[in-house]
């Protein structure tokens, strides 16, 4: 035969999986079909016409025909609207379409759409060098845009990774859930034993002054309360815009933030204690030491997150414990220097 048929038995011809049955669908490879026209550029229109009669039911569709020489380069494409335009004995290298869209098989899904979109295209072809190894058809490319469509909707509302890799709950196995977050949480065992031992160091000071042990657990709250609250933001944030995040804008604002909440919670706190136990110092110690803790727990927080991501870490698996256990004890070191210096 003058022209390229598919050499693929009819028993071999597979459609291609549903979508969501798919596993790290991210490249054009994934959606390929060898099921399409391929002539030869020495043919005739007629001669199109009897192959793709004799061949139709190996096709998947028959919006366009690709044309090949005989190194098997794609040389050019024409569509049936172009057969009907001319008469039988017409060569078809004589009126295809040279100009030929292409892509490669590792080009990201997302360029295959906006290819597609931009070119008003039903069908792209796949070539790898100039050979053609497969074309991605319409019904792969309304999928792409779709999935697409989806995953901004998504991440506009913050509920879906974008630029991290993260453990599917639903799909890793639950040992192997267990082995990622078991020993960050045995870390954090580790620390709270440490931060028993701190305060335990401290005991008389704390017989002295009945009223520091009473904000222990208000400072241990409000420092965890704010990290988890920054950290919960960052996390959202880098899954929401990923590389177009700027981080050392990011990370200034955080701060500031951190450093006004911690202001106004110290001057709360202190105005309460003064109201309440009316004991100036050990409220002005309190206070100061709440303002501290907050401010280093906004530090902790993002640092642990961005540590983390540079290392290639689920940020959401064991940020939050590391930053949490050194939340505790920094908290606690804080509060117990201020008030030896101070009281």
């Amino acid at each position: 035969m003058p022209w390229q048929s598919p050499k693929k038995k009819k028993s071999e011809w597979k459609t291609q999986p549903p979508l969501n049955e798919r596993k790290d669908v991210e490249i054009a490879a994934h959606y390929v079909t060898e099921r399409f026209p391929v002539i030869s550029d020495t043919v005739s229109v007629g001669e199109v016409y009897s192959y793709i009669r004799q061949n139709t039911q190996n096709f998947q569709v028959i919006d366009y025909i690709y044309v090949v020489n005989n190194a098997k380069d794609l040389v050019g494409v024409l569509s049936m609207r172009d057969l009907f335009s001319h008469s039988d004995k017409t060569p078809v290298k004589t009126f295809m379409r040279k100009d030929v869209v292409t892509i490669s098989p590792e080009t990201r899904e997302e360029v295959v759409a906006r290819i597609a979109l931009q070119h008003h295209l039903r069908g792209i072809p796949v070539v790898k060098g100039k050979k053609l190894v497969g074309v991605i058809l319409t019904h792969e490319i309304l999928h792409i845009i779709n999935r697409s469509l989806h995953e901004k909707m998504l991440q506009f509302s913050g509920v879906h990774r974008a630029h991290l890799d993260y453990d599917d709950l639903t799909k890793v196995p639950i040992l192997e859930s267990i082995s990622h977050r078991l020993p960050w949480l045995l870390i954090g065992l580790i620390g709270v034993l440490v931060a028993a031992g701190v305060i335990n160091y401290f005991e008389a000071l704390l017989d002295q002054y009945i009223i520091l042990a009473f904000f222990i657990p208000a400072i241990l709250y409000m420092s965890n309360a704010l990290g988890i609250q920054n950290q919960t933001l960052l996390i959202r944030d880098l899954a929401v815009q990923g590389k177009e995040l700027k981080m050392m804008n990011y990370v200034a604002r955080t701060l500031i933030i951190g450093g006004i909440i911690s202001a106004v919670i110290g001057v709360m706190v202190y105005g309460l204690i003064l109201a309440i136990w009316n004991q100036p110092t050990p409220a002005g110690v309190i206070a100061l030491a709440m303002s501290a803790t907050l401010l280093i727990s906004s530090a902790t927080s993002i640092s642990t997150t961005f540590i983390f991501r540079a290392v290639g870490q689920d940020p959401a698996m064991g940020s939050g414990p590391l930053a949490t256990i050194i939340s505790d004890v920094s908290s606690i070191l804080v509060y117990f220097i201020l008030v030896t210096i101070l009281l």
